[in-house]
């Protein structure tokens, strides 16, 4: 590998390491990979079911520029002052239990059995924590994450032990959901995933709340396919569903699918969230050129509250916006042009649009 692209990989660390901490919470190569759409989520969960033998057969790119990503990162990371544990990764379902591999060299393996996190504020006083009533909520959690068949007995234990635990019954709710193969209206179930079950599962699981959510969101979006885009609940589509499972390319072509899907603002900026989670700045920023034209009064709003500093446009709109006298949102992407911010001369074309680049 040249000693370009090593510092191309370098320089792309240090940010990556801290969106990593800003979106989990915690540091490791595993949620590292996902943050960086080196590891697709679905690709994540067909590992921890046994269904891929090793994490280095389902990562995205050039093996040794994957490692050589992760050992910058890691480096960025520990110089940080995290606090550092070991940790392993153990399968689901009937790999409950099962230590997973990330890499086939043993060296490499063993390198990034490490997980680093923020210290806390303060110390955290665990009194309780090896009484047996938290003992056996904890296995339940785990049993629920590992997709452990032992999982129904365990329910069955704790509903003897402490019927009346609050927790417990959000946890059958959980347990309900993941159980739950088919919905006779999706967009029903849509609704009681995003209502009930998204902000349990928060509670119950934080920083493994994708782990329990992503199949779910993926099977309600398959269910939701062919359901034709309705404009009044623009929230409740197949996009959407398939935006909260990361399945970023999924989402793409949900929206796409839409006819005249360009004139609907809700679908602008999702396609425009689902870019930007992939990492493509320059399809970003074509993404709120089109938004610009083609819906420019719900663009403004959603520029006002969008996080542009990723595809380098938030101080040009702070400039564009506070412009005397104002000016049109459909000519912000002419400034965009005039500053170099989008070279791609590929162009901007929609039926009916009546606006190209």
């Amino acid at each position: 590998m040249s000693i370009t692209a090593y510092e191309k990989i370098s320089r792309a660390a240090p940010a990556l390491v801290e969106q990593t901490l800003a979106d989990r919470g915690i540091w490791n190569a595993v949620v590292f990979l996902l943050t960086s759409h080196r590891l697709r989520q679905n690709d994540y969960e067909a590992w921890r079911l046994g269904e891929v033998a090793c994490l280095e057969d389902a990562v995205i790119g050039n093996p040794r520029r994957i490692i050589a990503m992760l050992d910058a990162a890691l480096a960025h990371a520990q110089s940080m002052g995290l606090d550092s544990a070991t940790i392993t990764w153990t399968g689901w379902g009937k790999q409950a239990g099962k230590q997973l591999r990330l890499f086939l060299d043993d060296e490499t393996n063993a390198r990034f059995q490490i997980q680093l996190a923020p210290r806390p504020d303060r110390p955290q006083l665990d009194l309780f924590m090896d009484a047996p009533h938290t003992i056996l909520m904890n296995r339940l959690r785990r049993a629920l994450l590992d997709r452990d068949p032992e999982q129904d007995t365990i329910f069955d234990r704790a509903l003897d032990d402490m019927p009346n635990e609050p927790a417990l019954a959000r946890l059958d709710t959980i347990r309900a959901a993941m159980k739950q193969k088919t919905a006779d209206d999706a967009a029903v179930w849509f609704k009681h995933l995003d209502e009930a079950i998204a902000s349990a599962v928060m509670d119950e699981f934080n920083r493994h709340v994708m782990d329990i959510m992503a199949p779910l969101w993926r099977r309600v979006a398959g269910a939701m396919q062919d359901a034709p885009f309705d404009p009044e609940h623009g929230a409740t589509h197949a996009s959407e569903a398939w935006f909260r499972a990361h399945a970023w390319e999924s989402c793409l072509e949900a929206i796409e699918s839409v006819s005249g899907w360009y004139r609907h603002a809700c679908l602008h900026e999702r396609r425009i969230a689902a870019l930007s989670a992939m990492g493509n700045h320059d399809a970003v920023r074509q993404g709120w050129m089109a938004f610009c034209w083609l819906c420019p009064r719900d663009a403004a709003v959603a520029l006002n509250r969008a996080d542009l500093h990723a595809c380098g446009l938030q101080r040009l709109w702070q400039q564009f916006s506070h412009m005397e006298p104002a000016q049109p949102v459909e000519d912000f992407p002419a400034l965009m042009r005039l500053h170099g911010l989008h070279a791609n001369p590929q162009r901007i074309a929609f039926e009916h649009a009546g606006r190209t680049q």
